[in-house]
């Protein structure tokens, strides 16, 4: 009479251990299977920048899915929506292995809506090694692999004949083109001097440049500056000034 009890009491136990462990492992299902379609946002929008709308049709999640899952990113900065409503990579919190130059200079096209370059000293000589141009019409940008003689002017030619300091500011009107002007900081890696260019129209030009440019070019070189030092992307960008400076010499 006193067996029976036990016995139910312990098929009883089996079951509620056995549907705990069916609970976790349906949590710890879910759970990566959230990892793995923000992963897959994050490499689509590395790709290019899209709006949320084109996220759904790429990867063919449902809307509720992708919405609530672009809002979490766009939460921990993952990605940024920019004034023309397309989701792009973030800067990222901290120090994430999957930032790059590029996003690192994306972000900033966001926050100034303007075309962003990223200028290397070689000598007398600057070259362009990483560019992303504003969304507008009128834009004022430069090609990577551009050579430009420092004694040309413009507020990158100037900071990369600076300190290397990204507290420094520079900016210029007309230097040397009419009817642009640019902001720049720069700063160092490895012995070498980097410039972070902000470039528009005199049309767009802010009413006080310091004000609208110093902060967010400081704050970005400082992070492409921990981003590039000791990284493989440093060596490419340093090719890619040595490759254009022997097409030229070249021509």
């Amino acid at each position: 009479m006193k067996e029976n009890p036990m016995t139910d009491n312990s098929a009883t136990t089996g079951r509620s251990e056995s549907s705990g462990r069916s609970d976790v492992s349906a949590a710890s299902a879910n759970e990566i299977g959230v990892i793995d379609r923000s992963a897959a946002i994050l490499t689509a929008l590395q790709d290019s920048p899209m709006t949320a709308a084109e996220v759904c049709r790429r990867l063919g999640y449902s809307k509720s899915t992708t919405y609530r899952l672009l809002a979490d990113l766009r939460t921990h900065r993952f990605i940024v929506r920019d004034n023309n409503g397309l989701l792009r990579l973030g800067p990222f919190p901290g120090r994430r292995s999957i930032a790059t130059t590029n996003s690192v200079l994306e972000h900033l096209r966001t926050l100034t809506s303007e075309s962003v370059q990223l200028w290397v000293r070689v000598g007398e000589d600057r070259v362009c090694v990483r560019n992303v141009e504003a969304d507008h019409e009128l834009r004022v940008s430069r090609s990577v692999g551009t050579v430009l003689p420092l004694v040309d002017g413009g507020s990158a030619a100037l900071a990369l004949c600076g300190p290397g300091n990204p507290q420094e500011f520079y900016a210029t009107k007309q230097a040397r083109v009419k009817g642009t002007a640019s902001a720049s900081v720069a700063f160092t890696v490895g012995g070498a001097i980097l410039a972070l260019c902000v470039s528009y129209p005199l049309t767009r030009e802010p009413d006080n440049v310091a004000g609208a440019y110093r902060a967010v070019l400081g704050q970005a070189a400082v992070e492409l500056k921990g981003l590039l030092e000791d990284s493989e992307e440093f060596a490419v960008l340093r090719d890619i000034a040595r490759l254009a400076l022997g097409a030229r010499r070249s021509e």
